[in-house]
């Protein structure tokens, strides 16, 4: 099936990067700190999942702020799983897709994400098997980066394209998920009390190679592999980003950060 084609692709680029990812993802930790402040007021979770856990990072805060609490955290590149292991021996981590949770109904209080699922290949069946596998009254605290992320990226190719009188060449490429749909595919899965909230960072990188090295490094290069940028355009698109979105500091990319919790 090309869902299961294109999960194999997104598991291999993200096991590929296991190594340099903690290096890489200061963003994402400081991102998941803001979540961990959201949960730990939160009581009576007794199980909690840990979904798309990287190299463990946020799933060993989880457990220092829970201690009492069964913790589970999952990942579907066997990469990540193997760096995790090394780095947290006490960790249960469990290798899976969150497509399709391998848990029994009604199984965990709290489930957590932090920027994983916005390059899921479905987040209706994300957001479903969530809410069966969580408890009555079970909450749901994510992260994603949202529609916005990489946005200059985006504007900066497409305008190559155009003047190379190509626009069909950057029409297959899919951006992330919008705040909205991210909202409605809560609610289409059976959630309720849904809090959707979103923040704009801007970060600096020296140019535009910079960049898609950095998205290629850390995993996140599955949106990229649906065309061929050839050298041309690519040449363009950093003729484009450097004239409109370049300070003294360097070019600057958007990331959309959206947060998301819902209740069962």
């Amino acid at each position: 099936m090309l869902l299961d084609f294109i999960d194999k692709k997104i598991r291999k680029a993200f096991s590929d990067a296991a190594y340099e990812y903690d290096l890489l993802t200061s963003l994402h930790k400081e991102i998941g700190r803001e979540l961990i402040k959201k949960v730990i007021p939160l009581e009576a979770n007794e199980f909690i999942l840990d979904i798309g856990m990287g190299t463990g990072w946020l799933t060993s805060k989880l457990k220092f702020y829970f201690p009492e609490s069964k913790i589970v955290g999952i990942d579907f590149a066997d990469g990540m799983l193997e760096v995790a292991k090394t780095q947290y021996e006490d960790l249960q981590l469990v290798q899976a897709n969150a497509l399709n949770l391998p848990f029994k109904e009604d199984s965990f209080d709290l489930v957590v994400s932090n920027l994983s699922l916005q390059w899921a290949s479905s987040l209706t069946n994300c957001f479903q098997s969530i809410h069966r596998s969580l408890k009555d009254k079970g909450q749901v605290h994510l992260t994603m980066f949202g529609q916005e992320t990489f946005k200059e990226l985006f504007i900066s190719l497409e305008e190559a394209a155009r003047m190379r009188g190509a626009s069909g060449t950057t029409a297959n490429i899919r951006r992330l998920y919008a705040k909205e749909e991210i909202k409605q595919t809560l609610r289409q899965a059976g959630f309720a009390n849904i809090k959707v909230e979103h923040e704009i960072i801007k970060v600096h990188f020296a140019d535009m190679v910079r960049l898609m090295k950095w998205i290629k490094d850390i995993g996140a290069n599955s949106i990229s592999k649906q065309m061929f940028v050839g050298k041309e355009l690519l040449s363009l698109a950093n003729e484009h980003y450097d004239k409109n979105f370049k300070d003294k500091f360097g070019i600057t990319a958007t990331f959309e950060v959206v947060w998301a919790q819902a209740q069962k």
